[in-house]
């Protein structure tokens, strides 16, 4: 059933409403994009803006990274005995040496594989049944742990909020770059890894996460043109959800202030000046284009502000018009509260089927029950 044959009610009246959103086809230092030849210079400014400011930077790249196997397993457990193969990836080139460990479930046929990267490793994360979803898709799935890059300082009783230190602070030490740039630069280690087995499909690389983890998993993406697939569970305020439009009981642009480890500080200025910010999440997913991103919500997760993923949605989804892949662009609304559930995984593998494979989707793409709702945006796309 779609979300909006269901016929609910939802609070109509914003808490945050500021006002006109920037034009991500305006080049940020002046001209705009005419052609879609121009789109990669104007995506290449918008990110380096965003990053800047936003997230504080990314930690340098390593100088090289070698991979050390430690363990070759499968899960016995079930009938195909799916492999299970772990390594620790070394990197190289910072003040200290510097490693994390990464598993892969992957299943028993002949690869190579297309690859799902998760880097909630932190959490309870992966059921079963997930995984048993991922590997009948086809699809190696890996799994790490981003708090090893910087710890995660969102929970209660943190003696200083603002730490910045341990993990990748050692390693390159005197930069701004925040937790969330941290756990994204552990998405890219993984794709380096990937691209040192011969079993993983190269070209087919997503990558998703939940909550914190789908802010990561966006900026990871956005920073790393491997990546070939992007999926944001869930994400709120400073993911794929506007700062400019927050529905009723949405996370506001205080998360800077609540999570100050999360972020770089070049957003303090904008708090309760949303309007005056030179750019909002719209810009962030634009610079994803062309490349297929999927954001999964939930209808219940008020928290996670699922209006203002649809208004980033339309705005970013001009660019795509722009660039030819409209279709390459979709949100998924869900019955039920915050979580990276079942239906979630399911529909990603649904979208990955669609854009890798050319298999007819079954997921209600960009159905949404808000019938309140207008675009936030008034500019045009330059074909209009």
């Amino acid at each position: 059933m779609s979300v909006q044959s269901q016929k609910r009610r939802y609070p109509t009246d914003p808490i945050v409403n500021a006002g006109q959103w920037p034009d991500p086809f305006a080049i940020p230092g002046g001209g705009s994009v005419r052609a879609r030849e121009e789109w990669r210079a104007c995506s290449s400014a918008w990110r380096e803006l965003i990053v800047g400011t936003e997230y504080g930077g990314l930690p340098p790249e390593p100088v090289a990274i070698e991979v050390e196997t430690l363990c070759h397993s499968g899960v016995q457990r079930w009938p195909d005995v799916p492999r299970l193969w772990s390594y620790r990836v070394h990197c190289r080139g910072g003040d200290q040496p510097f490693s994390f460990c990464a598993a892969i479930l992957f299943p028993s046929t002949h690869g190579p594989f297309p690859a799902i990267v998760n880097g909630d490793g932190c959490w309870w994360h992966v059921p079963d049944d997930v995984a048993r979803r991922v590997l009948d898709s086809g699809c190696a799935l890996v799994l790490f742990n981003r708090t090893e890059m910087a710890e995660d300082l969102g929970y209660g009783d943190v003696p200083d909020r603002s730490k910045r230190s341990g993990g990748l602070y050692d390693v390159y030490p005197g930069r701004t770059f925040g937790a969330l740039s941290a756990w994204a630069w552990g998405y890219h280690r993984c794709v380096d890894l990937l691209h040192e087995l011969p079993f993983i499909n190269t070209g087919c690389i997503a990558v998703t996460g939940h909550s914190r983890g789908g802010k990561t998993a966006l900026l990871a993406g956005a920073t790393d043109s491997r990546i070939t697939l992007v999926n944001d569970n869930a994400s709120c305020a400073g993911g794929s959800a506007a700062f400019r439009y927050v529905g009723d009981g949405g996370e506001t642009l205080n998360i800077i202030s609540v999570f100050p480890s999360w972020f770089g500080s070049g957003l303090q200025p904008y708090l309760g000046r949303e309007g005056d910010m030179p750019f909002d999440q719209h810009c962030l997913l634009a610079t994803i284009a062309p490349r297929p991103l999927l954001l999964t919500y939930a209808l219940d997760d008020r928290w996670s502000n699922p209006e203002g993923m649809v208004q980033s949605a339309w705005a970013a989804g001009e660019v795509y018009r722009f660039l030819g892949v409209s279709e390459d662009i979709a949100f998924h609304l869900r019955e039920g509260a915050h979580a990276h559930a079942l239906e979630d995984w399911d529909v990603l593998l649904d979208f990955i089927n669609w854009k890798w494979h050319g298999r007819e989707p079954n997921a209600a793409y960009n159905d949404h029950p808000y019938d309140h709702l207008k675009p936030a945006f008034s500019w045009k796309t330059p074909d209009a």
